[in-house]
């Protein structure tokens, strides 16, 4: 083997290495967050749950926190997040304010999903009750971790995606800086939405067996380099 196939086939397989382990380690980055996650559910699963009141919440607080809140809801404000799909089902998750009771506070609550009507021009009717309520369930940061498509993404009520600033800025409302997701509750035919549906299942021994296969075949390729090399130093021998 010449001098320059022996520089370009140790160069192609000391990328193909580094893709490898670099590969690897993202995998058991991945790993790490999701015992992270899988420990914060936990940990805020048994944690006393809050109660929304006339002061704000700290957000990291209580973020994934069981949380509770007593007031009106506010249906003028309410919005529908398209495309969300529950067992193949197109549909919309509603999200509306509550009140607090004596507070000058609102907190936003992810009260469940609907079905989309057969027709895109129609929206689904929705139940809001009426008087005061108590709403419980579990609060979040809203993620940021989104892809808009287009710049059209607020169309009147309805929203590809959900930030606290946008909401708060259409609103005028001064909000909870978390989205409390409303567990149980009314018969209002919405079908309640996990808080968290990333921790559901997470399996982060999953990932950690990608990183072996990943690191594994970085080990297979450095051997088969060595064994191409020694070869190629035997011919030259």
């Amino acid at each position: 083997m010449s001098l320059r196939r022996t520089f370009w086939a140790a160069f192609l397989l000391s990328v193909l290495t580094l893709i490898f382990l670099a590969a690897g380690v993202w995998q058991m980055g991945r790993a790490g967050y999701k015992d992270t996650m899988q420990a914060n559910v936990e940990a805020a699963a048994i944690a006393p749950p809050l109660r929304a009141g006339s002061e704000l919440l700290e957000a990291d607080t209580a973020h994934l926190r069981r949380l509770e809140a007593r007031g009106v809801w506010v249906p003028e404000r309410t919005i529908l997040l398209d495309n969300k799909v529950q067992q193949g089902v197109i549909g919309y998750e509603v999200i509306t304010p509550l009140r607090i009771a004596d507070s000058a506070h609102y907190v936003l609550v992810n009260r469940g999903w609907v079905r989309a009507p057969q027709l895109r021009s129609e929206l689904p009717k929705v139940v809001t009750p009426t008087g005061v309520v108590s709403v419980e369930g579990v609060a979040r940061i809203p993620s940021h971790r989104f892809l808009e498509l287009g710049e059209q993404v607020v169309t009147g009520t309805v929203w590809q995606n959900l930030t606290m600033e946008r909401y708060k800025t259409w609103s005028e409302l001064s909000l909870q800086p978390v989205l409390l997701y409303q567990a149980g509750g009314d018969d209002d035919g919405l079908r309640r939405v996990e808080a968290a549906p990333e921790a559901a299942g997470i399996n982060a021994d999953r990932h950690r067996g990608y990183a072996l296969t990943w690191f594994s075949l970085a080990g297979v390729t450095v051997v088969l380099g060595l064994l191409g090399w020694r070869k190629s130093k035997h011919k030259q021998d």
